[in-house]
């Protein structure tokens, strides 16, 4: 009995070193995960959309201002300009204040100049110091439409000066999902002449926007013209943007890794951009770049009691594909077919069991198990190249005076034994792709930002203990002493696990957890790799 029960876990064990059974076990997960897909989107709980609208003084001037709140987004219309205050995005991942910035809360400051969210205004600040009335045009299951309209005298005569002689009602298209809204405004000549609005140089009317995005994880920005049909270009900095603002642009933006402020219009406009830094009071020499974002119309006539509207779209939220495809903006946060599919992967492995840190896991999973034909290939060719090392070697012995000799019969050599010697480099060379897929995928995916797994509270930043990035380093060194025996090899390797070290340890834990999964795989495969050739050695 006891010699039975020996025999089948040798058996077991055999298996097991061969690879099979756990090709076998990841294949029947995958199954299974892919059989209960239609079950568990038909039974995903879809979050009834919400809309709260209140009218209320909020910075006490004795004038309502407007408080809205939907699914996706809360905002506060303040009286004091007819403009956004407050602007807040809700979520998981997202629970954090795009306007004002919480860094005034760290003891950074802002220039009040580059503190503004969305304010409308004329080159020569008609409204600048004008109070708004605002009320509720429309409100239903689709939308909301406030209204804001400026207290000035509505009685002009012909000396009137222009700039005074101007009336602005705005209002603000709100649905009731997405972060998208829109601004109508309306201006109005108040006289009973033709006026002129704006000059040369500094246009008519501005769209807003500062001081930047400062949601966490802080990094740099990048500024973006934004042209028709969904194009866009990409500046570093603002001198490069605003040189070429004057033209083929239709809107500006600015983006850093998880979010973008997007502001557009289907008028001809100009974009400009200033730059600036601040510094933390309790810190000097910590310093923080802003951006101060513009889209200035030109300049423009008004008829005797003419009106004219000017309607900017904006999108203040996650660089989310479905989101961004509903204002034609995909192309700013697509980072490829391949690495889009990855991502809906990741996304269908969290309705399955949602936590992402398992739904990364699940994902490298997957794609080892779609890679293993061709890591099975490079294998069996690295398997057979060692097989006929010897013969190779006492071909270099005997024709070491004649290099055309040699490769000849090193040629025919390879012929007779069916070996391609570039059959081991051509399947690492189709891997690198999704290789690097998965790499935007995880370092890109706003998902992952404030999604905890075990020890880690966020997988969109580093993590806080350096488990990962050890336990990484540790692996790299495991793998590279079972790959070779030979000392002179081991030693000019050994920097290598230190310099992996220094490369995680400020990488996002969620791509250090899909590093980490696939080097567990990786020295699986690597052991079936040994078995492997240790078999071709034994038949030789």
């Amino acid at each position: 009995m006891s010699i039975n029960c020996l025999d089948k876990y040798m058996a077991f064990y055999n298996k097991m070193r061969s690879g099979r059974l756990i090709c076998s076990f990841i294949l029947l997960i995958s199954l299974i995960l892919t059989s209960n897909c239609a079950f568990a989107q038909d039974n995903t709980t879809v979050a009834t959309p919400t809309i709260a609208l209140r009218l209320l003084d909020l910075d006490g001037d004795n004038l309502n201002d407007a408080e809205f709140e939907n699914n996706n987004i809360k905002l506060i219309i303040s009286s004091k300009n007819g403009s956004i205050s407050f602007y807040y995005l809700k979520g998981t991942n997202f629970e954090e204040n795009l306007y004002p910035p919480n860094l005034e809360n760290l003891g950074y400051s802002f220039e009040e100049s580059t503190k503004k969210v969305f304010v409308f205004d004329t080159s020569d600040n008609i409204f600048a110091n004008t109070n708004f009335n605002i009320e509720v045009e429309k409100q239903d299951e689709s939308e909301v439409i406030i209204s804001a309209k400026a207290n000035i005298p509505t009685t002009v005569d012909d000396n009137t000066p222009d700039s005074k002689s101007v009336g602005l009602t705005r209002r603000y298209i709100l649905s009731n999902k997405g972060y998208i809204l829109k601004i109508d405004n309306v201006i109005t000549n108040l006289k009973e002449k033709l006026i002129n609005i704006g000059n040369e140089n500094d246009g008519s009317f501005s769209l807003q926007y500062g001081p930047g995005i400062f949601m966490e994880p802080y990094g740099p920005t990048s500024l973006i013209g934004l042209k028709d049909e969904g194009e866009s270009d990409l500046y570093s900095s603002a001198e490069s943007l605003t040189d070429k603002g004057k033209k083929n642009y239709c809107g500006i933006g600015l983006k850093d890794q998880y979010f973008c402020v997007l502001m557009e219009s289907d008028q001809q406009l100009s974009i400009s951009a200033i730059a600036s830094k601040t510094s933390n009071v309790n810190e000097g020499k910590r310093q923080m770049d802003t951006r101060f974002l513009k889209c200035t119309l030109p300049k423009f006539n008004l008829g005797a009691k003419e009106s004219r509207n000017f309607v900017f779209k904006i999108y203040a939220g996650p660089l989310i594909l479905n989101e961004l495809h509903k204002i034609n903006r995909t192309k700013i946060a697509d980072n490829g077919w391949l690495v889009r599919q990855m991502l809906e992967v990741l996304r269908f492995f969290y309705s399955l069991i949602p936590n992402y840190g398992i739904a990364i896991i699940l994902l490298t999973l997957l794609v080892r198990l779609i890679l293993y034909p061709l890591t099975l290939k490079q294998t069996k060719e690295m398997a057979k190249m060692q097989k006929i090392q010897p013969k190779v070697k006492a071909l270099q012995d005997k024709y070491k005076d004649d290099p055309q000799r040699l490769n000849e019969e090193v040629m025919k050599l390879y012929t007779k034994n069916r070996v391609n010697p570039l059959g081991g480099c051509l399947p690492m060379l189709l891997q690198l792709p999704i290789i690097m897929a998965l790499f935007n995928t995880f370092r890109n995916a706003v998902e992952l930002r404030k999604a905890s797994f075990l020890w880690m509270s966020d997988l969109s930043k580093g993590d806080p203990y350096l488990i990962l990035p050890i336990a990484i380093a540790a692996l790299m060194y495991y793998q590279q002493n079972k790959a070779t025996t030979d000392a002179q090899q081991r030693q000019a390797m050994a920097f290598m696990p230190i310099m992996m070290l220094f490369i995680t340890f400020s990488l996002p834990s969620g791509l250090l957890v899909y590093w980490f999964a696939s080097s567990i795989l990786g020295i699986l495969q690597q052991l079936q790799a040994n078995h492997y050739m240790a078999n071709m050695k034994e038949e030789y």
